[in-house]
């Protein structure tokens, strides 16, 4: 299911300020250890559960993207300059 639900459209032709978007819903099976750091990134980051689920998706793609690309995901510490290299399978 999607609905339009934002969106006056100018005299030109284009948006005013609110981006038109849709919403399209998915009722996904969690593991409690997921539903667990769920919980914890909504503590955390004080974002609600789509939002955190909507930004995870967004990370995922981006990480995707870059590894298809031949990139690595590599985890690198400020202070020792130590990097680790992060494998997704």
């Amino acid at each position: 299911m999607a609905a339009k639900t934002r969106g006056e459209s100018r005299a030109d032709g284009g948006l005013d300020d609110q981006q038109e978007y849709v919403i399209n819903r998915i009722t996904v099976g969690i593991i409690p250890k997921v539903w667990a750091e769920l919980a914890r990134l909504i503590t955390n980051t004080k974002f609600n559960r789509t939002d955190v689920v909507n930004r995870a998706i967004s990370v995922y793609a981006m990480v995707d993207e870059n590894l298809r690309n031949g990139q690595e995901l590599v985890f690198r510490d400020p202070k020792t300059g130590k990097e680790r290299v992060v494998e997704i399978i």
